[in-house]
């Protein structure tokens, strides 16, 4: 096993392009959740990877349990709680802003799980596990659950790496820089953007907030820089790598997970700091020229064609 991932996914219902829910008579179904992002992710590049979570016994849960063991993810671990709904998501589009989100996941099943739902038996022979910010933020249970397993993937020889994915609606920043300042000690790779290494750093530069986060413990540090491009920071190495530049952009929401997807995989393929930065951008790109958080997610095919209709001064 290459990755396991761990975190909620939630039911998405999405309104049309430029339509708010309240004036919509139509909806888009799908599901959302940066753990389960970057799982379809890593899948479709042909790595074997585990998604550890729980959802209810319910019509939401088994569509997306059936939708990612279809996408080829390991869902055996997967705790279906009869006792508890799945966590549902309504995605609001709006013409004039952003668009709205609004999440139904209190008491969801994910957000029940406590210190012992997972083992590192749950990690079999997985060489990274992968965690965000958002999990420990559903519960004290989910909080504990992830300290608990990185602390321990990290003492059994694993890989932890760790996208802060800083969520408003769930947490305050204090609670947010706490949490993730305990995690850091167990963390080897930290991916996160702009706005959150800011948040918990101070630092105004990529290198800045790589410097300050590496002091924490992290070995390497990528920084997320949506039109900039990627950084990626350790002992040895400084590099970037520039963003493409695309004649249209669908949707760019999942497109920070399609980078952690397409970063890990050529770090998984023992692929050099520059050649991951690439293949992040890549990914993350592709994300952005379709609709969905994942549904533009890449084959290893899809993202040779794509490559290669790329000059030189497009990468």
């Amino acid at each position: 096993m290459d990755v396991v991932t761990l975190g909620e996914t939630l039911y998405l219902i999405n309104s049309p392009v430029r339509t708010s829910i309240d004036r919509a008579s139509q909806a888009r179904l799908s599901f959302a959740g940066a753990e389960s992002n970057v799982a379809i992710g890593l899948a479709r590049l042909g790595h074997s990877v585990r998604w550890l979570s729980a959802v209810g016994d319910d019509p939401f849960g088994r569509a997306i349990v059936k939708t990612l063991r279809g996408e080829g993810v390991d869902v055996s671990h997967a705790i279906i709680d009869p006792n508890a709904s799945t966590a549902v998501m309504l995605r609001s589009q709006r013409a004039y802003a952003e668009p709205e989100v609004f999440y139904y996941r209190t008491g969801s099943a994910c957000s029940r799980l406590t210190g012992e739902s997972f083992t590192t038996e749950a990690l079999d022979d997985a060489e990274v596990l992968f965690i965000s910010g958002i999990t420990p933020a559903l519960s004290e249970g989910c909080r504990e659950l992830i300290v608990n397993l990185a602390k321990s993937a990290r003492q059994h020889g694993r890989q932890v790496w760790f996208d802060p994915n800083y969520r408003s609606k769930l947490w305050s920043q204090y609670e947010f820089r706490a949490t993730t300042t305990e995690l850091l000690r167990s963390v080897d790779v930290v991916l996160t953007g702009m706005a959150e290494g800011q948040m918990l750093t101070g630092g105004d530069t990529p290198a800045d907030i790589a410097n300050r986060l590496r002091d924490r413990e992290p070995l390497r540090v990528i920084i997320k820089a949506g039109a900039e491009g990627g950084f990626c920071f350790d002992a040895a190495t400084e590099k970037h790598a520039s963003a493409f530049a695309l004649r249209e952009i669908v949707d760019p929401i999942g497109a920070g997970d399609g980078f952690v997807a397409g970063f890990m995989s050529a770090t998984l393929d023992g692929m050099l700091p520059t050649e991951c930065l690439l293949r992040g951008n890549a990914v993350g790109a592709m994300v952005c020229m379709a609709e969905g958080d994942w549904e533009g997610l890449p084959t290893r095919a899809e993202l040779a064609r794509f490559l290669s209709g790329r000059t030189e001064s497009q990468r």
